[in-house]
């Protein structure tokens, strides 16, 4: 569906808007005429821009998975060298901001109303990312303590429980602080200092 008058753009945002909110509200039965209350729109303009209530939430899941594709697209590619250590990745700074801009949508299907599907297309996202900013770095597997596949899994689920922790207290920091937090424990792990895991005396 390619929108691009101004009035019916505002009109889907006041849909959607108030869909999660009614969401939110564990409105089960939910109906158009609710739907359109809430929105303060005609029941004539919901059906100009949707067929029924899961044509909207369609629209809704496919218009917010393409903008996390496209704050996950690098288009600045660097090798691995080339990357200074104080750099952050921009697309992990874009990764937040789209949440930040988009956060009622993610508390609603994330947290107050899990929406399994939907964390997975984002879930999927998330690791074609890594797995493109690898092939990007240019890197092997000899370049790596691990193998690279679970570095792609391992990695992603980091992705996912920071963005849960995140949205769970209340976006506690920019999206530049998450980016580089994010960054320093996926390149250095949690500890101040290195541990040795050897047993004294082995």
């Amino acid at each position: 569906m390619e929108i691009k008058d101004p009035r019916q753009i505002l009109s889907i945002k006041k849909l959607q808007k108030a869909y999660l909110s009614l969401l939110l509200q564990e409105n089960e039965n939910m109906s158009i005429q609710r739907l359109c209350q809430e929105a303060q729109v005609t029941r004539p303009t919901f059906y100009n821009l949707y067929k029924d209530l899961m044509d909207l939430r369609i629209h809704l899941y496919n218009s917010i998975l393409e903008e996390l594709r496209k704050s996950l697209t690098i288009t600045n590619p660097k090798k691995l060298e080339d990357i200074e250590p104080e750099e952050l990745p921009e697309n992990m700074i874009f990764l937040f901001e789209h949440i930040l801009q988009n956060h009622l949508a993610y508390e609603v299907l994330f947290i107050y109303k899990p929406d399994a599907l939907f964390m997975e297309k984002v879930k999927l996202i998330i690791r074609q990312y890594i797995v493109d900013g690898i092939r990007a770095s240019q890197s092997t597997e000899k370049d790596y303590r691990m193998e690279i596949p679970f570095i792609i899994s391992y990695t992603t689920g980091a992705y996912l429980e920071s963005i849960f922790w995140w949205i769970k207290n209340n976006y506690k920091y920019t999206p530049e602080i998450m980016a580089a937090k994010l960054l320093e424990i996926s390149l250095y792990g949690p500890y101040k200092n290195v541990i040795n895991w050897k047993k004294q005396g082995s």
